[in-house]
């Protein structure tokens, strides 16, 4: 189904004091970069049946980038991202962004190959319904540091949680970001 409504939307918190986030184009070409650099990625994937395992790949001031595998029917509650803006590729498999809107919940497929924006604000679900693995490239600028969880019915906000995973400085990346710098730009030779 093809949403034509406004998604609901988390609301901006008071006083925000971190950076702009990157454009929205500068977050997708990071993302379509990381994304087409398997060998960067690869080794840190992690398709765990009993759970949900993301990975931090890379951490900058500005942004940061996450590679989350997802086995047949992993998902996440309905969230949001914060304060930060973002960017998905799925690079195998395929996904299923459930997005409540005014009139109901649309649904779309995130295919391989194919990126997503996040703006701010925005409140989704997304879940693996198909019956292989999927891999997914996450781009958040400013850097994660909470997520809110929503009620499906009403929407109203049950808890934000810093969570364990996400926040700058709380998982050291498993990339170095010269190797992050040499595959998205070879020639420089960074």
């Amino acid at each position: 189904m093809t949403a034509t409504l406004t998604p609901a939307a988390a609301p901006l918190s008071p006083g925000y004091p971190g950076p702009e986030p990157l454009s929205p184009a500068l977050l997708a070409d990071i993302a379509d970069g990381l994304a087409r650099s398997e060998e960067l990625w690869r080794g840190a994937v992690r398709h765990d049946p009993a759970e949900r395992r993301p990975v931090r790949l890379v951490a900058t001031e500005r942004y940061e980038v996450w590679v989350i595998g997802w086995t047949p029917g992993q998902g996440v509650d309905l969230h949001d991202h914060g304060d930060s803006s973002g960017h998905l590729v799925v690079t195998e498999g395929e996904l299923t962004e459930l997005v409540p809107t005014t009139g109901g919940t649309a649904s779309r497929t995130l295919v391989a190959g194919h990126g997503h924006t996040l703006p701010f604000g925005m409140i989704h679900d997304i879940v693996n319904r198909s019956g292989g693995p999927a891999t997914s490239i996450h781009v958040y600028s400013p850097p994660l540091e909470a997520m809110t969880y929503y009620d499906d019915v009403s929407l109203a906000a049950v808890r934000t949680d810093p969570g364990t995973w996400i926040g700058a400085g709380a998982v050291d990346p498993a990339v170095d970001a010269t190797a992050v710098a040499r595959a998205l730009h070879p020639a420089t030779g960074a």
